[in-house]
């Protein structure tokens, strides 16, 4: 009996002391997510006030190395959604993608479609800022599909317009106006009352797919039926986008008194720091085009380091042109070198990122591939039977090509020696172009001829057209100056087949050049300077920038590249193209005495030559 009455004994305490512990668990569990309530509503109070540093530390600290997580997966979302909107506010756009992606993972796991699609959406903006297009335009494509059975409609036309700006940043202005004009009937069914929001969205799509009448008629009734008290925001933005407008008709001038119309509106807009970012860029483009320098570099070096932060990739590039534009305009030598540097330095970054994408693409290809097999063999057959084709052809074409270097070599000594009493025609001969270019040329043509390429045609002409210039229109003390600058173009379109994406070449020309002369073949070989001695000796990434203008009666010429670092940049500098710019200025000397500027600018990656003389009118 005893043995008994401890037994029961024992059974009782054990008892009591699992069902304390399961209420004390209990209440704990009550507890924390109490806890966990009153966190998330003072993490909305914070956001709301603005406090994002505030809001960024007690995420932080919550989120921890293990992330965060609740036995409430609506809670765990929720905290995850603030989390990416603090990011994504403070322009932290890759941990901003992160976060978002746990968020779409969650939404999954809850088989919510209005947390999917909104997740979507989330991970879609984050992917854009970041400058992954395509995928953000899957990841809305996406968002919509999730959405098409919900009935919030203005929540699919949010999805319509992030999807509208996607397609403007890849520059297909057409389905951008597309969607945003879906957006906007949506939004118009629906008696949405942020309407005129939605419509300068639109306008916006005209303005960039060049519908600029439209644009125009459509700003000034939105202009007309707003009050500026009640929607200083709207205001402002209709002043911007006409300043865009009439930026785009290059009326410059009544851009800037729009753009001017803005500031007023600041203090009345919560968030003025973006609005402000975006008119004082624009002034500073519109000043360059006024020429009025000083003004664009006022403005511009105010916002630079902002747009740096919050701009998009293409925005990018054209804010870095204007620095080197602005500096060099204004002789600051040291901050167009170091313009030329970053906008070298962002071409390269946006290249790798290409270059991962073409990676990714090549694998899909190549997966295809495998399942279509059996048109591959058949494809096999075909390019065998070519192979035995080339072969019979080959010495033909080699025939063909030696006897053309014949001819073309017997034409040029005939030239010489009829010419060798004449010191100007015998300079211009020495700098013709380099016979690489022409072997190159001839090589890129065997090769497009034995594809087939629909492209060889065209390198035969643009071959004979540069030929025909040099042998049979450059027997004169001076040619056609537009004529020089389309055989520039002929030089740079066939050089392109062989240098591809791994070259880029800007052109900047503000005129037609017809009425004019020069003498003949003077700037071409600054170009096949720049090709030869830069961009050839680099593997990858290489840009060349020309840019030609009339200042009055002085015509200005500047070409830049970018060169191979060597440490011994005084080396460097003596070797650099040497023999074919000592050529260069014993030509403007005997030709424009006194009458030309020429100019060499090195630093140790950037190569710069600027080229001024008196523009000689036709007779």
């Amino acid at each position: 009996m005893k043995l008994k009455r401890i037994s029961f004994l024992f059974i009782f305490f054990c008892t009591i002391c699992s069902t304390s512990q399961a209420i004390n668990r209990h209440f704990a569990i009550q507890e924390n997510q109490v806890k966990i309530d009153n966190t998330l509503a003072q993490l909305e109070k914070l956001v709301k006030a603005g406090q994002l540093d505030s809001a960024e530390n007690i995420l932080k600290q919550l989120y921890g190395t293990h992330g965060f997580s609740s036995p409430d997966k609506a809670k765990e979302y929720q905290f995850y959604k603030l989390y990416n909107y603090v990011l994504f506010k403070k322009s932290r756009f890759l941990e901003a993608k992160k976060i978002a992606a746990i968020m779409l993972e969650l939404s999954l796991d809850m088989k919510d479609p209005d947390m999917i699609a909104g997740s979507y959406y989330i991970l879609a903006s984050s992917q854009k800022k970041s400058g992954e297009l395509n995928k953000a335009a899957e990841s809305i494509t996406r968002a919509l599909k999730a959405a098409e059975n919900l009935n919030n409609e203005e929540e699919k036309a949010k999805y319509y317009f992030l999807l509208s700006d996607i397609f403007f940043d890849l520059r297909d202005t057409r389905k951008s106006l597309f969607y945003s004009s879906k957006a906007y009937g949506i939004l118009k069914d629906c008696g949405n009352p942020d309407l005129m929001k939605a419509k300068l969205t639109v306008i916006l799509s005209e303005i960039l797919s060049g519908q600029l009448a439209s644009a125009e008629r459509h700003l000034r009734e939105a202009e007309r039926n707003i009050d500026p008290k009640e929607q200083p925001l709207i205001a402002a933005k209709i002043h911007l986008q006409l300043g865009h407008l009439y930026f785009e008709k290059k009326q410059y001038a009544h851009a800037i008194e729009q753009l001017n119309q803005i500031p007023q509106y600041y203090k009345f807009i919560d968030n003025k720091s973006e609005m402000q970012l975006h008119t004082e860029m624009s002034m500073a483009e519109s000043y360059i085009e006024l020429k009025d320098y000083k003004k664009a570099g006022y403005y511009y070096e105010k916002n630079i380091n902002q747009a740096l932060k919050e701009m998009d990739v293409n925005d990018l590039k054209i804010i870095l042109q204007m620095g080197f534009k602005i500096y060099e305009a204004l002789g600051d030598s040291a901050k167009t070198i170091d313009y030329l540097k970053k906008y070298a330095a962002f071409i390269d970054s946006v290249s790798r990122t290409s270059m991962q994408k073409a990676v990714q693409e090549t694998e899909i290809k190549y997966q295809t591939t495998l399942k279509e097999k059996a048109i591959s063999d058949q494809k096999l057959q075909l390019i065998n039977k070519d192979l035995e084709l080339q072969k019979k052809n080959r010495y033909l074409i080699y025939g063909f090509s030696a006897l053309f270097l014949l001819l073309l070599s017997a034409l040029i000594v005939y030239l010489i020696y009829r010419n060798r009493n004449q010191a100007i025609e015998l300079s211009l001969l020495k700098a013709q172009i380099h016979p690489h270019f022409l072997f190159n040329t001839l090589n890129n043509l065997y090769a497009l001829s034995i594809s087939k390429s629909d492209a060889a045609p065209g390198v035969v002409m643009s071959l004979s057209s540069i030929l025909r210039y040099i042998l049979y229109e450059c027997n004169t003390l001076n040619a056609d100056l537009q004529k020089e600058m389309d055989i520039i173009a002929e030089y740079i379109s066939l050089e392109k087949i062989r240098y591809g994406d791994g070259l880029e070449v800007n052109t900047y020309f503000d005129r037609d050049f017809t009425g004019y002369t020069v003498a003949p073949l003077l700037l071409l070989p600054l170009v096949e300077n720049a090709y030869k001695h830069g961009v050839s000796k680099l593997e990858k990434d290489s840009w060349i920038n020309i840019e030609a203008k009339l200042k009055g009666d002085r015509f200005v010429f500047k070409i830049s590249n970018n060169k191979p670092i060597n440490k011994n940049v005084l080396q460097q500098k003596t070797i650099y193209g040497n023999i074919g710019l000592k050529n260069i200025k014993k030509r403007l000397a005997i030709i424009y005495p006194k009458q030309h500027k020429f100019r060499i600018t090195e630093s140790e990656d950037v190569f710069i030559v600027t080229l001024e003389l008196v523009a000689k009118r036709k007779v």
